[in-house]
């Protein structure tokens, strides 16, 4: 019965506008990466922004002055199992201990049961409580958490939602398929990262690498639980580096899907962000 709850749910969120222009004001949020270092210092005048093909007048940038909202969606199937779930659990730990007074935390977690172990919350020693005491068991139903995840967004404008997902494999046990998934992503206003640690014996999985460009966000991965720690160390630090553009659009319709393009201009990087958002007609 949950599961079928999931997928009506889903279908239902693909179709419905969840990132939208609101009263004309639209929020990009860009990194500007230099390889593994985050670039500093741009200004408006160092972007350029097209909303549908027409370019667009940049009203305002900001940089690592807005709150974070980060749910922290962990793979704890049974492929899990030992030393990589006790290097998630210490990566974890070290994450929750650096964010700053303001920032939210989330805990949720997957296998073939989805469990949302902590709401969002300012305390963290809930989180780590809750982190200490992860168990690793199951299939994976990564396709379905995510999904949950993105529903438990908060509707917080002075904050930034950011999806961080875990998984060390493919999904095996969701009902929901990666397309579907990805059309919600896409429209979700959530930036996502997604970190994977990989098995030299398997394939990457492509849809970590998808899930995360939906969401204006960065593919991480590991090829040892050990450096996990590490890497949730350099995804924070690119959060903090992440610049806000604000725009009013002009010269487009505002029903339906708005397609955007972040580039700079006399700065050199690499610019990731969301590939834009769908307003609901009046």
């Amino acid at each position: 019965m949950i599961r079928l709850a999931i997928l009506c749910l889903a279908l239902a969120a693909a179709q419905q506008p969840v990132f939208r222009s609101g009263v004309n004001a639209v929020r990009i949020d860009v990194s500007v990466m230099n390889g593994v270092t985050p670039v500093p210092g741009l200004t408006a005048e160092n972007f350029e922004l097209t909303d549908n093909g027409v370019t667009q007048t940049i009203a305002s940038v900001s940089l690592d002055t807005v709150p974070l909202n980060l749910m922290l969606l962990f793979d704890v199937s049974a492929s899990l199992s030992g030393d990589p779930l006790k290097d998630l659990i210490d990566a974890g730990n070290g994450l929750v201990k650096s964010l700053r007074p303001e920032d939210g935390a989330a805990l949720m977690t997957f296998s073939e049961p989805i469990r949302l172990a902590v709401p969002l919350s300012k305390r963290r020693d809930e989180l780590i409580r809750e982190l200490n005491s992860l168990k690793a068991s199951g299939a994976t139903s990564l396709h379905d958490a995510v999904f949950l995840a993105l529903q438990l967004r908060p509707q917080d404008a002075d904050a930034r939602s950011v999806l961080l997902v875990f998984s060390d494999g493919r999904d095996t046990a969701s009902w929901l398929t990666s397309d579907q998934l990805l059309e919600v992503a896409r429209r979700s206003g959530v930036v996502i990262h997604g970190v994977e640690l990989l098995n030299p014996l398997v394939r990457p999985n492509r849809f970590v690498f998808d899930l995360a460009s939906a969401g204006g966000g960065r593919r991480w991965s590991a090829t040892s639980s050990r450096d996990l720690r590490a890497l949730f160390g350099r995804v924070l630090n690119e959060l903090r580096a992440r610049y806000l553009l604000t725009y009013y659009p002009a010269g487009v319709p505002d029903p339906g899907w708005h397609d955007v393009k972040v580039s700079l201009k006399r700065a050199a990087g690499e610019v990731t962000a969301r590939p834009g958002y769908f307003v609901r007609s009046q």
